[in-house]
């Protein structure tokens, strides 16, 4: 009977692979699951945009302020607060990666945190101005005034700066196409003003012909116009309250009128 013996070999070790599959099945499975989790825990970091140079002074740092998808970068908006500080503001002893671990408005005494939409607002400026090959500098003029009561430096979201390459004019133009941004044009001080306001705002432009120190002196056109009475005409006379930091008033705070918005 050496032909059946043979058989019932045969059934047995069908029978031993059919059983064996299903974990041989699990096992490949297992090891494709753990494949893939490994890459996943591999994957790259969000990508951040080109850094900027950010001048301050004497002080300066070269950072990325927004991702790829244009949200501001955490330790970006926290390197930029530290530059925009005002100037009764030392600089903290504390290295960034610790001042990052404080939560809330301020970053350190005296430090507020900018405005993370402002940040958004400044890498759109840059995006627009950068030239292939060179590297963006920002130069900032004005940034956190806690002193300048009702106005958008005091809650830390408005900066005055210059782009370097880039005429004034050309830059409160690029200002002026952001939504529910306020932008101020100062051709005598050489610099540009934009904040951040809530949605729905709108757009708010001004220019200021004044000097530095000077008290402020809103027109409605520069170069002024050869008739200087015919610009004064159409500008709307200044309301009252608290403007005395060199901007618009902010028509969000009670006592100023949502009319005197200088265009």
């Amino acid at each position: 009977m050496p032909g059946y013996n043979h058989s019932i070999v045969v059934l047995a070790a069908l029978a031993a692979s059919i059983v064996s599959a299903p974990g041989t099945a699990s096992a490949a499975s297992a090891r494709v699951k753990v494949h893939r989790t490994a890459r996943v825990a591999r994957a790259p970091h969000a990508c951040a945009k080109a850094p900027v140079e950010v001048v301050a002074g004497t002080e300066s740092a070269t950072f990325s302020l927004a991702r790829c998808d244009g949200s501001a970068v955490p330790a970006g908006v926290d390197q930029l607060s530290l530059l925009a500080r005002p100037g009764s503001a030392p600089k903290p002893k504390d290295p960034l990666a610790a001042l990052a671990k404080v939560h809330g408005a301020d970053l350190a005494p005296g430090v507020r945190r900018i405005d993370a939409r402002l940040v958004e607002r400044l890498e759109l400026v840059v995006d627009h101005f950068r030239k292939d090959g060179q590297p963006a500098k920002v130069l900032l003029v004005s940034g956190y005034r806690p002193r300048s009561s009702g106005s958008y430096h005091s809650r830390g979201r408005a900066l005055d700066f210059r782009v370097e390459g880039v005429d004034s004019e050309a830059l409160v133009a690029f200002c002026k196409t952001l939504p529910d941004t306020g932008c101020g044009y100062y051709p005598k001080s050489l610099f540009v003003h934009m904040d951040a306001r809530e949605p729905g705002t709108g757009h708010v432009a001004w220019i200021d012909a004044s000097g530095p120190g000077e008290t402020p002196k809103y027109v409605t056109a520069w170069p002024p116009p050869a008739d200087p009475s015919a610009a004064a005409a159409k500008l709307p006379a200044l309301p009252t309250g608290e403007h005395s930091s060199g901007e618009a008033p902010d028509p969000a705070k009670p006592g100023h009128s949502s009319e005197a918005k200088y265009l």
